[in-house]
């Protein structure tokens, strides 16, 4: 499939049940107007008989507009007809009679209301088709500009290591490590816009979280020497399992980026009755006083240098806390307690005691221990 071409909508199978309902309600409506004109002392309950299965039968979606319309108009003449006459032998008054034009409105009005929602269900269907399309070539083009991206940026990198190891002028080296140094900040620029154009929508599924606890630390650790400690014990969550991984992925980077070879690294998920935290925290220079309380403010955005501290582009945090707000919870930071900076995306669960909407709010004491430093 071409960039910009959509999967042809996929249509619900033709109905085959149609045909035989209109025929056996055709039936029922001669045998109720015979009933009518046989005793007419009675009429109303074949009447409505009538009216009752024609908006219920027509109701079901599966009639085209020409045999609903048809239905109708049999139902009217079928259930008129007899009226007229009792009217006409005097058995009715005219006035009893008007009760046929106006369950022709009623049944109209029905019929067009179902249509309307028949015509809005088929739009939805199709607008669902064609995002989930979108979001199928997005996520193609992505990858792929994603590994186009990269395979530059580890060629350049790789040839500059070998220019490196064979160069012996200290400035030279010196001017090397800093063009090193900024590919490196443009690979994690790159990581980090891939992250936030992957980030999913739709559907919540069951996400094992301590799984992805331990498969995140277990590739974190391949790459980047540090003293890991991971504490799972947050169980299942009803989320997004690649929105959490991206959110764990962004902190750890930054996590790794601000600490050295030795130092720790601490992945922290546990349920705490109607809420799941999870917490990266490490052992760096941790976060300033004035930044902690600028993140942890409702606006939760800080200013330029507080931001560019937490993550060069300003896409790290606005990452995570936007995973987290589209799971209705809260980001929180502060001091861990080995001494560097605490990182926590606090996130509602589902309890048979409470609302699935739920999100239990920090306690005074939680947020003052967070903003301690």
């Amino acid at each position: 499939m071409r960039p910009g071409q959509t999967s042809p909508v996929r249509q619900p199978p033709p109905t085959t049940t149609g045909p035989h309902l209109f025929a056996a309600w055709i039936a029922v409506v001669a045998v109720c107007a015979l009933g009518m004109a046989a005793w007419p002392e009675v009429s109303t309950v074949p009447c409505y008989v009538v009216w009752a299965s024609f908006v219920v039968l027509s109701g079901r979606g599966d009639w085209p507009l020409r045999r609903t319309v048809t239905g109708l108009a049999v139902a009217t003449v079928a259930a008129g007809a007899a009226v007229a006459a009792q009217a006409v032998r005097d058995e009715l008054d005219w006035v009893g009679a008007a009760q046929v034009p106006l369950m022709t409105v009623l049944a109209a009005l029905v019929v067009w209301q179902v249509r309307l929602r028949q015509g809005a269900m088929a739009a939805l269907t199709i607008r669902a088709e064609h995002d989930r399309s979108l979001a199928a070539e997005r996520d193609r083009l992505t990858r792929q500009t994603s590994h186009e991206l990269r395979t530059p940026l580890t060629i350049a990198r790789g040839y500059l290591e070998l220019v490196a190891s064979r160069t012996v002028d200290p400035q030279q080296r010196l001017d090397l490590a800093v063009i090193d140094d900024e590919l490196g900040r443009i690979t994690r620029i790159t990581d980090r816009l891939v992250r936030a154009i992957l980030l999913p929508t739709g559907v919540p599924t069951q996400v094992d979280l301590d799984l992805v606890l331990r498969q995140t630390v277990e590739r974190w650790a391949q790459v980047a020497d540090r003293r890991w400690v991971l504490e799972a014990a947050a169980g299942t969550f009803d989320g997004s399992a690649e929105g959490i991984r991206a959110c764990l992925d962004t902190l750890l980077e930054n996590a790794v980026r601000y600490t050295r070879a030795g130092d720790t690294v601490r992945l922290t998920g546990l349920r705490d009755g109607g809420r799941i935290e999870i917490s990266v925290a490490d052992s760096g220079p941790g976060l300033a006083a004035p930044l902690i309380a600028a993140l942890n403010s409702p606006v939760g955005t800080g200013t330029a240098a507080g931001r560019d501290d937490l993550s060069q582009t300003g896409l790290g945090l606005g990452l995570v806390r936007s995973v987290v707000t589209a799971h209705r919870g809260r980001l929180l930071t502060g001091t861990a307690r080995e001494g560097g900076a605490l990182v926590r995306m606090t996130l509602p669960v589902a309890d048979a005691d409470r609302d699935p909407g739920f999100v239990h709010p920090p306690t005074p004491a939680e947020v003052r221990a967070e903003v301690a430093v």
